[in-house]
């Protein structure tokens, strides 16, 4: 790249980020997910715990909240997760699968961008083997290196756009140990029900925004690229289970 081609990538870099800083058009999750835990009862005054709504249905997976958790149990944690592993789940929402977890693990960090979700969780799963940690949305650089076995992140990527599941992908592997093992479920638009999913939101999240609880327009095709690209080795690629989306079972790098 010749000295006048650098120049304007950086003038371009600079103006880009100015318009970003102005126009301040990110999606707002951390908002989206306090004020869904703060008018959660009012939705749903049937239920007991948060999260106890999402029962895989439309996803495909199952016609009940126990059906749901027994698919996630068996497939996606009890043949990966042992009691010698610590466990980080990014997205941990009111804990539905943080109690799963726990069955299984000997300790858990409980992570979420959402400070209420956190206090919903730390109503259902207590302090006994549990740590809980606010997010930024950005970094997960308050964990530290080298002291997670398994991360887990189930319900949480179907709502993040591709570049922040990329993101969170590149920080991942620094924080692993031992099996460095990684469950990551999304949305995949590519199957029927993903599809039909996008049909019914894409008009309400147009001009480049959206709001924090859409689905991400999001495949399988997407995600083995950015796997493969950061040197993860795939172990499971499950498009069957969750019909609707595609669940992986990886193994991160060593950096």
């Amino acid at each position: 790249m010749n000295h006048q081609s650098s120049l304007e990538c950086c003038l371009i870099t600079e103006v880009y980020a100015t318009a970003m800083e102005k126009t301040n058009h990110g999606i707002d999750y951390e908002g989206t997910w306090d004020a869904y835990a703060e008018i959660w009862q009012e939705l749903h005054p049937e239920l007991d715990r948060i999260g106890d709504e999402w029962i895989g249905k439309g996803a495909g997976a199952a016609r009940t909240l126990a059906e749901y958790e027994t698919l996630i149990e068996r497939r996606f944690i009890q043949p990966y997760i042992g009691q010698e592993h610590r466990v980080l789940e990014i997205g941990v929402g009111g804990g539905k699968t943080g109690a799963l977890l726990l069955k299984h693990c000997k300790t858990l960090i409980c992570a979420d961008i959402s400070s209420k979700m956190l206090e919903a969780t730390r109503s259902h799963l207590g302090e006994d083997r549990v740590s809980y940690l606010k997010l930024d949305g950005l970094t997960l650089s308050a964990i530290e290196a080298n002291s997670v076995d398994v991360c887990f992140c189930y319900d949480t990527m179907v709502h993040l756009e591709p570049r922040d599941i990329f993101n969170y992908l590149t920080q991942i592997p620094a924080l692993l140990r031992g099996d460095r093992l990684c469950v990551f479920h999304h949305t995949n638009i590519l199957s029927e029900l993903g599809w039909q999913k996008f049909l019914s939101e894409w008009h309400l999240n147009l001009k480049g925004q959206r709001h924090g609880s859409a689905f991400s327009v999001m495949s399988d095709r997407i995600m083995e690229k950015f796997l493969t690209h950061l040197n993860y080795e795939i172990l499971v690629k499950d498009t069957q289970s969750v019909p609707r989306d595609c669940v992986w079972v990886c193994k991160a790098p060593i950096v």
